[in-house]
């Protein structure tokens, strides 16, 4: 491990909050380690880790080292939570995913007297369980809004829903396949939690009445087509100290035939 480095982020305890601990911190200190991976298994270098304090100010940093380990000493015994980011370049854009805690009981608070170990995970789709679940910011996956194409005479309610048919056109974000999905979300609203990929598209609206019928699609709200390929952009310019998800999204804009 290169500890000189993930020490050295680890000592950057940022604000006044964790400045005025430092009694606390000279009568008992703790570190918390551990390792980031990828989709696969395999070890994540420059992760970024947040060791955030749950009541005050100020953060103590570390990136993850080539085995996708990180150490921050030196911590105050007060409260905590750990986050992780990870920057991912894919089809000329740079993404940014909040890593998952390897457990549920991760995600709390915890202190850190002695040694803690916090590791990290990459995954693709799933619910982040310390986000509310009514918006993308509450997953792993990005999310597709629907967007009802200009110029219609019909115009969709808000019990009707919009069901779609993804088709990965070739790997998704971490290399892997991907495979055919479906997702069914409000006509006004968007589907949520889909892998970071390029998906060729196709929309069946279903009445509140449950009468189903194909729609046009674009991703563009220009040259309608029973099917249309549709990619992700990315969400954020940055891509550390949101604890929320959303990684990405891609429009599909639809229409009435």
């Amino acid at each position: 491990m290169n500890r000189t480095r993930t020490q050295a982020h680890g000592r950057r305890l940022l604000g006044a909050g964790l400045l005025a601990l430092t009694g606390l911190a000279q009568a008992a200190t703790g570190t918390v380690q551990g390792q980031a991976l990828d989709t696969r298994g395999r070890p994540l270098t420059g992760v970024q880790i947040w060791i955030k304090p749950v009541v005050t100010t100020g953060v103590a940093e570390a990136i993850t080292d080539e085995k996708g380990r990180y150490q921050v000493p030196g911590l105050p015994p007060v409260g905590y939570r750990a986050y992780a980011w990870l920057q991912v370049p894919y089809r000329g854009k740079t993404f940014c995913y909040r890593l998952a805690s390897a457990t549920m009981g991760d995600y709390n608070p915890f202190v850190p007297n002695g040694s803690l170990t916090r590791n990290f995970s990459w995954q693709l789709s799933g619910r982040i369980p310390d986000q509310e679940p009514y918006s993308d910011l509450g997953y792993f996956g990005g999310s597709l809004p629907l967007m009802a194409g200009s110029g219609q005479e019909r115009w969709a309610t808000q019990n009707d829903e919009i069901e779609l048919t993804l088709t990965p056109t070739g790997p998704l974000i971490d290399g892997s396949a991907g495979k055919v999905l479906k997702r069914t979300a409000p006509a006004r609203g968007m589907a949520l939690d889909v892998p970071i990929g390029t998906y060729r598209v196709k929309a069946t609206f279903i009445a509140a009445s449950g009468r189903r019928e194909a729609l046009q699609v674009s991703a563009a709200d220009e040259n309608y087509a029973p099917e249309a390929t549709v990619n992700f952009t990315t969400s954020s310019t940055t891509c550390k100290g949101s604890s929320g998800g959303a990684p990405g999204r891609a429009y599909v804009y639809w229409r009435f035939q």
